[in-house]
């Protein structure tokens, strides 16, 4: 896989209840029932429901139905053959760390080792997305602890808990779900939701149809009826229409936010214990319109602890068949749940180390290994793995002495070799012995496309991925059988690396059909990628492992890959063909008898560790690697020299004297091809040689040429080759060379056709010289004659020196018929080599034959002398120079800008040494947080942001952190989002957020450096800005004439002129100085008449904004100074807002208003008071005596003036005080009138004289309207109101959290419970109680 995550599907089946599974080592099996009437059984015990043979078709003479083996293939390998022959080699012993997206540890497969012990014997959730804050202690309440939002939990009296002390905690069940999961089980609460709401419905529908017969005012009896009489019959009417609509608003406007598991951790005097409350993931399922749930308590959860101690897991329902370990840090603070983020890790555990007992051939490769799930891709970013993640791992690695680790992840790098992870890497495999298996990547099959850390370091061994004729029958169920003993998978990722290296160490099968969790609803899937490979070899390895430990023998990550190196089966013909296959296909008996006859010599007993770093400069230029690799023209043209420094190197605690003084090695070199030229000899010791070699490109035709020079032992001839040093070299093709010169300038000179013949599998490599001018190329694929449908890988790869190969890439997948076309224009980068890759994918069948055409264009554009493209308003307009240099070119030039940055500073800052063992690395290292908290980052209208920070952001594997994560959430808590080293796009409303990034690393001096490191807020502008392009400055001034098309000759320049901001265009209300516009200038168009590929970015800082000529200052002679005695009175009001003691500040008051009567300063300071001490009574006294104080017909009539231009602002401020005062007064007495028992008149009266001031739908009383409607008995007119409050962006945090809870019990009152059951969920989620978790 690659782009940093697994690529899985979640589909499958299996039956689990709220149970709790497992067996410690070597102990009996634990059956009957539980408290909860769960069953409790041990891994392995489950029966397995299978077909058998005398239930299967019969089949004709040539199929043998009986022979799935092919489903997870081992004899490619000769896996199978080894185990034959040596059954007790089958993996025992050895311990494979599985880094992925967490293994099920009650998958199919993977409950016990070929010799019944436990087969997942540690599961840690290294990303964090688990973890859930439990440092809220609560104590016992009659049998119950109390949870973080307030749910009285039964707690087991069977549990002990000396200190009596019980922490709690909540997590949303859909933030531990894998995506599928997620999604499945959504559309199964809607269909059961479904069912509850039509009953509802049902009955809303008949109370609505009885609404239409209720008459007002009618004739005969009810002709003299009251106003009143009346005026209920239609309030009546309006509720009940009211409810018919608010359940067709709840069904149109529902999120399911999903339940939660309420969490209870604390120690039993021996360990620290979990429990989880599952009742929330019963609703909708049980009986009745979502009665509260009989399943799922507290007190009949079985509890766990840390799963290596007790090697038991749970499973949270059975319809989600979800299963989950926990692990518990921080003293008790801290409960992880380690949930898988997806199928692909359980699948990778399959295929390494799958037991199926009775079903051998369903077995992984090596049956008997142990598996340590090491979860590294965080649920939380759709499973891409984070630094974090990958540094814990490490750790859990060493702690468990693992004896391999696969890693079925990576991604493109910007440069090979480097980073923090893989010095993590090598410290595993150099220092602890740990063998390393990665995937290469599946981004094949130009060149140079090995993801890293697996293909890209020297440390870690790299698996291409095969298939094999009998896996595309028995797998893929193929429709033709494929020829030939197999080939390697269309899209695995080849070499070399940049920097020269191989890229790919040995090839394995790439796909299986094996475990997946339970929760998705099967027992077994196809997968297949790279990440398949890797773990069919990493059990291969394994196998190896085990036979070298019963035989006593050192293991040593260099003996073991240096075996499978040498004794891998060579697959394809070509010398390039190591570029795709590395050594070639893994081969298990091969090896094994390698390390037996070599084990013994002289060299491997002296040296079994013994290893070689080589460093390869170019006597002239800028080139350094680990190989050679010559792919641009310039590099390519003439003989070159290298200076190769080689190194041996071994254990890292090695002694000198018995391993490093042995380091006495009599070499010879062996170039695979005759073009290069090394020395015959070289005596190499401990501190390592440097000699020269020659590469004489002049004798290479066109195309590509892979060769190496092999270094052998002289004394240990069966040792194979020790070490090597890759050669690559491209000829390119120079286009209109013909064999002369390429001329720019000519149109001929710029376009590449050909025509191929393709058979399934082909690939077709053209090399091409991009002109030093071209900015982009259009290539059009025309079928000729084609099968049937032909399936088309197609890469057009540019590589730019510390740039990621998918930065400067073109990567289609095309269908092509006869009469179709592909046709795609892609910016490429001038004076480079591009490989353009076509290949016939190696399933799609068929002879076909294709048309190629690639055109080079050039149109550059640079700012004019004096000129810039970052600029201001004062700047323009500013200057740009466009130029054809190749052919002519038909311009369409535009400036558009599309987003705004603004920059924030942290408001603060915190540096804390992690307590989590899950970061403490070997050595006493500890790992530093540094927590930078930006509060306040305001949005100014609803769009999309990302959250940067552009020092650390896209680097992974080459990046030099040891974590960062940032998380964005709004005021009231809510996380909106989540993001690693790619900054992720959020959707967001209008308003204000805060954002957490922590950066971690072990010094904490480098972390110190970014303390006050800019947050850059990138905000998408919804339409955009569009600035004026014109032809000459004049016109630009004058803003006139704007040039929409132009054409430039070959060789041609003009200038252009980007205009100002042009009159009415308003720029963004957060285009604040030192906020950033930027977008692009675009001048070219393509073929098709559309925007070419390439332009300019260009940026525009913000200056202060446009002053607004309607919005006058106040005149002097409106403003008011308050005159002595006014500042005297003040002074005083001020001094009683400041006392505290009640009597004295009684007295004061007192005196105050007989001094000043009626002063509302003084009666509001009552008012605060009053709300302060909850005085229902004093509250009510305070609230008339300011309506008292009102003349409200004089504020009447002043407010219903139209105009009140000319007054003076003493005035206009003393009214507006009084209407505020006036209006908070009124809604404080009808609030009390309406939520206290003085009966419906009085009620009725303050709601009256309120609206009188206030409408009831102004937002500054929606709340007491809803409440007013509740008292009224109309709850579906509250609900109403209630929304108002809620889907206003401008809404308060506090409002809308009042108003949701308010909703929540209104539907419970109606006993709508289903739906106040998805109010309550919905709070929990935007309201959350619990502390976020980095």
């Amino acid at each position: 896989f690659e782009s940093g995550m697994p690529v899985c599907a979640l589909r499958g089946n299996v039956h689990a209840s709220h149970r709790i599974v497992g067996q410690r080592t070597g102990g009996s099996t634990r059956g009957g029932r539980s408290p909860s009437g769960n069953a409790i059984t041990r891994p392995g015990a489950r029966n397995m429901v299978c077909c058998g043979s005398s239930s299967l078709p019969q089949g004709g003479p040539d199929v043998d139905l009986n022979d799935w083996s092919a489903a997870v293939p081992k004899s490619e390998i000769q896996a199978l053959s080894f185990i034959e022959s040596h059954p007790e080699y089958d993996g025992r012993g050895t311990v494979i760390a599985v880094l992925d997206t967490g293994v099920d540890p009650g998958a199919a497969g993977l409950q016990t080792t070929t010799t019944g012990e436990t087969k997942i014997i540690d599961v840690v959730d290294c990303t964090g997305s688990g973890d859930v804050d439990v440092s809220v202690v609560r104590e016992l309440e009659d049998g119950c602890v109390r949870g973080v939002y307030g749910d009285m939990l039964k707690v087991n009296p069977a549990w002990k808990n000396p200190s009596g002390k019980w922490h709690v905690g909540s997590k949303r069940v859909f933030e531990l779900y894998p995506a599928g999961l997620v999604a499945r089980m959504k559309e199964e609460r809607k269909k059961k939701l479904m069912v509850l709401h039509q009953q509802l419905v049902a009955a809303a529908s008949v109370d609505a149809c009885a609404a239409q017969d209720i008459k007002i005012g009618t004739d005969g009896a009810k002709e003299g009826a009251k106003e009143g009489a009346k005026e209920e019959a239609r309030k009546r009417k309006e509720e009940l229409k009211a409810r018919r609509e608010l359940l067709d608003d709840l069904l149109k406007s529902f999120d399911d936010a999903g339940p939660s598991v309420e969490c209870v951790v604390w120690h039993d005097g021996d360990v620290w214990m979990a429990a989880i409350d599952t009742q929330q993931l019963y609703r909708f399922y049980e009986e009745g319109s979502g009665a509260r749930s009989v399943r799922g308590y507290l007190a009949d959860f079985e509890p766990l602890t840390d799963y290596a101690d007790c090697l038991r897991y749970g499973t949270f329902t059975p319809f989600d068949a979800c299963n989950f370990a926990v692990n518990i840090y921080d003293g008790g603070d801290t409960l992880s749940i380690v949930v898988d983020a997806g199928s692909h890790g359980t699948h990778v555990a399959g295929i390494a180390s799958g037991h199926f007992p009775g079903q051998d051939a369903m077995n992984g490769t090596a049956p008997g290994a142990k598996i340590v799930s090491l979860k590294i891709g965080d649920t939380r970013l759709g499973s891409m793995e984070t630094m974090t993640g990958l540094t814990r791992a490490v750790v859990s690695i060493i702690k468990n002495k693992c004896d391999l680790v696969n890693m079925s992840y990576g991604e493109a790098a910007s440069a090979p070799n480097q980073g923090r992870f893989v010095r993590l890497a090598e410290e595993l495999v150099h220092k602890h012995n740990v063998i390393f298996v990665a995937s290469a990547g599946n981004a094949g099959p130009a060149l140079s496309t090995v993801g890293a850390p697996g293909g890209t370091s020297d440390a870690i061994i790299s698996v291409g991925a095969f298939v094999t004729p009998s896996f595309a029958k028995t797998g893929h169920s193929v429709r033709h059988p494929i020829e030939g003993a197999g080939a390697q998978y269309t899209w695995s990722s080849r070499g070399p690396t940049t920097d020269g290296e191989r890229g790919v160490c040995i090839s394995a099968p790439g796909g299986a059909v094996t475990s997946v969790p339970q929760s998705s609803t099967q027992l077994k899937q196809l997968m297949n990628g790279t990440s398949m490979s890797s773990p069919n070899a990493c059990g291969g390895l394994a196998l190896l492992v085990s036979a070298m430990k019963a035989n006593k023998m050192r293991v040593t990550p260099s003996l073991v890959r240096r075996a499978a190196e040498n004794s891998a089966k060579p697959v394809g013909t070509a010398g390039s063909a190591a570029l795709t296959y590395g050594s070639g296909l893994l081969q298990v008996a091969a090896a094994w008898e390698y390390i037996r006859e070599n084990a013994a010599t002289d060299l491997v007993r002296a040296l079994p560790d013994l290893r070689f770093s080589t460093v390869v400069r170019a006597s002239s230029g800028h080139f350094v690697g680990r190989g050679v690799y010559l792919r641009d023209a310039a590099d390519s043209s003439n003989n070159r020299t290298f200076a190769v420094f080689v190194k041996p190197d071994v254990h890292d605690d090695a002694d000198v004297r018995q391993s490093k003084l042995a380091v006495d090695l009599k070499l010879y070199l062996k170039p695979t091809a005759p073009w290069i030229v090394a020395p015959a000899n070289l005596m190499l010791h401990h501190n390592g040689r440097q000699f020269e070699i020659e590469v004489n490109c002049e004798k290479l035709d066109y195309g590509l040429h892979h060769a190496e020079v092999e270094v052998f032992c002289s004394s240990t001839p069966t040792a194979g080759s020790l070490f090597s040093i890759p050669v690559t070299v491209v000829k390119p093709r120079i286009l209109g060379e013909g064999p002369g010169r390429l001329d720019e300038s000519m149109e001929g000179s710029t376009t590449l056709s050909y025509e191929k013949q393709f058979v399934p599998g082909m690939e077709d490599r053209e090399y091409v010289a991009v002109p030093h001018s071209a900015t982009w190329a259009e290539l059009t694929i025309r079928p000729r004659h084609v099968a049937t449908t032909m399936g088309a890988m197609i890469r057009a790869t540019c590589l730019e020196p510390q740039t990621r190969y998918s930065d400067t890439e073109y990567r289609a997948y095309a269908s092509l018929t006869d009469g179709g076309e592909h046709h795609a224009a892609f910016a490429v980068s001038g004076g480079s080599t591009m490989e353009l890759t076509i290949a016939q994918f190696w399933s799609s069948f068929g002879t076909n034959e294709l048309h190629v055409d690639l055109t080079f264009h050039g149109c550059r554009v640079s700012p004019g002398k004096g000129h810039d493209f970052t600029f201001s308003e004062s700047s323009l307009p500013v200057k740009a120079i466009v130029h054809a240099p190749i052919r002519g070119e038909a311009l369409k030039p535009t400036c558009k800008l599309d987003a705004i940055s603004s920059f924030v500073r942290p408001s603060r800052s915190e540096m804390r040494v992690s307590s989590d063992p899950r970061n403490e690395l070997p050595g006493n290292r500890l790992v530093h947080d540094l927590i930078l908290k930006y509060e306040g980052v305001t949005v100014s209208e609803a769009s999309s942001i990302t959250c940067k920070i552009g020092a650390v952001n896209n680097y992974v594997y080459d990046g030099e952190l040891s974590g960062q994560l940032t998380i964005v959430s709004d005021v009231s808590g809510k996380v909106i989002g989540v993001g690693d080293v790619y900054a992720e796009k959020l959707k967001v409303k209008k308003g204000d957020y805060n954002v957490i990034v922590c950066l971690r690393h072990e010094d904490p001096v480098f972390l110190k450096t970014f303390e006050q490191q800019l947050l850059q807020v990138e905000r998408k502008l919804e339409s955009g800005i569009a600035l004026p392009i014109y032809g000459s400055y004049s016109s630009a001034i004058l803003g006139k004439n704007e040039i929409k098309k132009l054409t430039l000759a070959p060789g041609e320049r003009a200038a252009l002129f980007i205009g100002r901001v042009g009159q009415g265009v308003e720029l963004p209300k957060d285009a604040k100085p030192g906020a950033v516009l930027t977008g692009s200038l675009h001048a070219a168009a393509n073929s098709a008449g559309k925007q070419a590929p390439g332009g300019a970015r260009v940026s525009l800082v913000c200056g202060p904004q446009k002053k607004d000529s309607t919005d006058d200052a106040c005149s002097e002679k409106d403003k008011h100074e308050p005159g002595v005695e006014e500042r005297i009175r003040d002074a005083k009001v001020a001094v009683l807002t400041k006392i505290t003691d009640d009597t004295e500040y009684a007295s004061l008051k007192e005196s105050l208003l007989k001094e000043y009567p009626g002063h509302l300063p003084i009666l509001q300071e009552e008012v605060k008071r009053a709300e302060k001490a909850d005085d229902v009574a004093r509250q009510r006294a305070a609230a008339e005596a300011i309506v008292a104080a009102i003349d409200r017909d004089q504020l009447a009539i002043y407010v219903a003036k139209k105009s009140h231009e000319g007054e003076e602002e003493k005035l206009k401020q003393d009214m507006k005080m009084k209407k505020e005062a006036l209006i908070a007064s009124l809604t404080a007495l009808a609030r009390l009138d309406i939520t206290s028992d003085v009966g419906s008149a009085k009620a009725e009266a303050s709601w009256k004289l309120l609206t009188e001031w206030v409408a009831p739908s102004d937002k500054s009383i929606l709340i007491l309207s809803a409440k007013k409607e509740i008292h009224d008995g109309r709850p579906a007119m509250a609900v109403k109101s209630l929304n108002k409050i809620i889907d206003a962006d401008d809404s308060a945090a506090k409002d809308v959290k009042e108003a949701m809870v308010m909703r929540k019990d209104v539907l419970s009152s109606m006993e709508y419970t289903c739906w106040a059951m998805v109010a309550e969920e919905r709070i929990r989620q935007l309201f959350p109680e619990t502390k976020l978790t980095l």
